[in-house]
């Protein structure tokens, strides 16, 4: 445990960056479920499906519950050595992850949602590149304590700004997938149904925008370090 975690645990009976830590894994982990879900899509596994959706909906949830828990907790006034809007802004961003992982599960099994063959392959890497970019943003997060004890400065604070850079250039590679992508359902596009085209771009813009909100945690995290 350490320095800012023990002084909290001592004065107020637990750390808000723990707790904080704890939310963050919880929305990583609702968004890994994405990685079970697409393959059972493809394979018309719909009640795999539904029990990947299931789960997911669950994680989703006791992130919300426990969101509640730290805005309920976070202690006011001086006692914090991190602006309380900060951490609560860091909060939220957090929680668009496991929404976000929800609003494409959802749109997956509310449509019975299959990409065309030709880019399945590709539509997989994306939502490995997606949650990839999801669970290195956790591991930022999960440098708060370092941070915070070390003054957001010296060798901690390079560290974590190259684990920032390498959630820029995850959500890079995602951005240039869904290019890829689109192209791919564009050859076939005469030959599907429209809206079943349009749900595609749809399910693509989420999968790239959970990448997208990935990096914003990161860029929160890079703010506090430039405070």
């Amino acid at each position: 445990m350490t320095n800012v975690s023990a002084y909290f645990s001592g004065v107020f009976g637990r750390s808000p960056f723990r707790d904080l830590q704890n939310h963050a894994k919880l929305c990583v982990s609702a968004a890994a479920e994405l990685k079970l879900l697409f393959p059972a899509a493809n394979e018309n596994r719909w009640e795999d499906v539904q029990q990947h959706y299931d789960r997911l909906t669950e994680i989703e949830q006791q992130a919300d519950e426990q969101k509640r828990s730290i805005r309920n907790h976070l202690p006011r006034g001086f006692f914090l050595p991190v602006a309380r809007a900060d951490l609560l802004d860091l909060l939220g961003r957090q929680d668009e992850i496991a929404n976000g992982a929800r609003d494409v599960a959802g749109l997956v099994i509310g449509r019975r949602l299959q990409f065309p063959v030709s880019v399945q392959a590709e539509v997989l890497e994306l939502v490995e590149g997606s949650i990839a970019t999801c669970a290195q943003v956790c591991e930022v997060v999960a440098s708060l304590d370092e941070l915070i004890d070390t003054g957001f400065k010296g060798r901690e604070a390079r560290r974590v700004s190259d684990m920032i850079e390498k959630v820029e250039y995850l959500e890079h590679r995602t951005d240039e997938l869904v290019v890829k992508i689109r192209a791919g359902i564009f050859a076939v596009e005469a030959d599907l149904p429209a809206v079943h085209v349009m749900f595609c771009y749809k399910v693509l813009d989420l999968l790239s925008e959970l990448a997208d909100v990935a990096e914003r945690v990161g860029h929160r995290v890079q703010m506090m370090l430039a405070k």
